[in-house]
This record gives structure tokens, C-alpha cells and sequence, in this order.
């Protein structure tokens, strides 16, 4: 059986060109934000060479949640980098760190975050969900995993599910509030105009970008989670659990 001829380089350029563009875009305006004419623009391609790499919008769509999934987790472990035999609440904070710098960043939510952002604001195909849960569920499992731990075994199912939400929602809603004022600095907004300065995620980035305004968010997150753990674990010895 002949094998077919691998892509010369300068397919393999063109595709990659593609996929810059394509992560870059849709990242910032959503599946149905971005269109095919517009990466065509920035990768400096024409469209047939899009159906060629790629066959439809959904199926590029579909490469750019596995693009932006690797270079995330590259960039990002989702553990932050902590040791699987460290103790629970190290392990916790590594995870709560890296939740973080994905969500919240100095200028914008990683590029699989605004992904993440754009879906839960407009879902879109269907197909796309096996890449999405792979993004998604993971952390949220071992996250979870942590805090069944750190609740012990006379933990409820509810609480150990809302104790774990409730380290997910704030965060990826700090994510929101700072991609809304990425989107409106991409569009050239008056920075001098006064409502605008004082909408929360405008508050928000003036306060990460002073001096260790960052990591004071990163810190007051992970004291905020860490005590609210605490609490649960206090209501759970209240009703006679270890």
C-alpha cells in the first residue's frame, strides 16, 4: 500500500499560519465571532487553502480547543506545578494558583480561557464537546478529588460538589469581568472616559497592574478558599463528623 507523501514545508507553514490566526481570533470573538475571511486575512491565505488544511470552520474550531488545551497546559500545569505526594491543602493551592493564571492574567485570560469563556456565554456545536469536556473536566475532577480530601469522608456529595464550585465560579467570573475590558481596549475605547474607568473589570486591572497587585489577588483567592474550606469542615464537626 503507498502512504501518501508527507505535507512539504510549505504546507505544513501554511497550516500552522492558520492556526495562529484561527486561535488568535476565535479566542477573542467567539466561534461565531470570527470568520473564516478574517483568518483567511491575518494568516494571509486564501480559502481554499482553510478547506484544504481543514475541511469546514467547525472542524478548525475543533483544532483550536486542541492547540489552545496543549499550549495552556504547557504554559500552565494545571496543578501548579505541585507534587502529587505533597499534602492536600499544597496541592489545593497549587491548583487554585493555576486556575488563576489561566483566568486572570495581567493582560487578558489565556486563549483557552476565553475559549472556555465564549461557550459558556454561547454554546456552540455539539461536535465540539469531547474537546471541551477534555479542557474542562479534568481540573474539575481533581479539584474536587482535593477537596473530598481536605472535607473528609463525612462530607456530603452536595457539599464537597458546592465547596468545589464555589473555587471554580468566582474565578473564571474574575475571567469574565477581565475579558470584557480586553474586548473594549481592542476597540480603541477611551481610557480617559469615567464610567468606563470605574466598571469592575477596569477596577480590576488597575488593581493587578500595581506592584504585587497580581500576586495579592493570587493570595487573597487561595486565603478566601482555604477558609472556606475550613468552614465546611467546621460545619461537618457540628454534626458529629471527624
Amino acid at each position: 500500500m503507498t502512504r501518501p507523501a508527507p505535507p512539504s514545508p510549505t504546507e505544513h507553514d501554511t497550516k500552522l499560519r492558520i492556526l495562529n490566526a484561527s486561535v488568535e481570533l476565535f479566542s477573542r470573538s467567539g466561534y461565531r465571532g470570527a470568520s473564516i475571511a478574517a483568518i483567511c486575512e491575518q494568516a494571509q491565505v486564501n480559502v481554499a487553502a482553510v478547506n484544504y488544511h481543514f475541511h469546514s470552520k467547525l472542524e478548525l474550531y475543533i483544532q483550536v480547543w486542541r492547540v489552545a488545551l496543549e499550549r495552556e497546559t504547557a504554559s500552565n500545569p494545571p496543578d501548579g506545578g505541585v507534587s502529587e505526594d505533597a499534602p492536600a491543602q499544597d496541592r489545593l493551592e497549587g491548583r487554585v494558583r493555576a486556575l488563576i493564571r489561566r483566568f486572570v492574567r495581567l493582560n487578558a485570560p489565556s486563549e483557552l480561557a476565553m475559549l472556555i469563556i465564549h461557550e459558556l456565554a454561547s454554546p456552540t456545536d455539539p461536535a465540539i464537546d469531547e474537546v471541551r469536556l477534555k479542557a474542562v473536566q479534568p481540573p474539575h475532577a481533581a479539584m474536587r478529588a482535593i477537596v473530598r480530601e481536605m472535607l473528609g469522608d463525612s462530607a456530603t456529595e452536595q457539599e464537597v460538589l458546592l465547596t468545589t464550585m464555589g473555587i471554580f465560579i468566582p474565578v473564571v467570573g474574575l475571567g469574565l469581568q477581565q475579558q470584557s475590558v480586553y474586548r473594549r481596549d481592542r476597540q480603541s475605547v477611551d481610557q480617559g472616559d469615567s464610567a468606563y474607568s470605574k466598571l469592575p473589570g477596569a477596577v480590576l486591572r488597575d488593581a493587578i497592574e500595581q506592584d504585587g497587585g497580581y500576586e495579592a489577588l493570587v493570595d487573597h483567592i487561595t486565603t478566601t478558599t482555604l477558609a472556606g474550606i475550613e468552614a465546611v469542615c467546621r460545619k461537618i464537626r457540628s454534626r458529629g463528623g471527624p
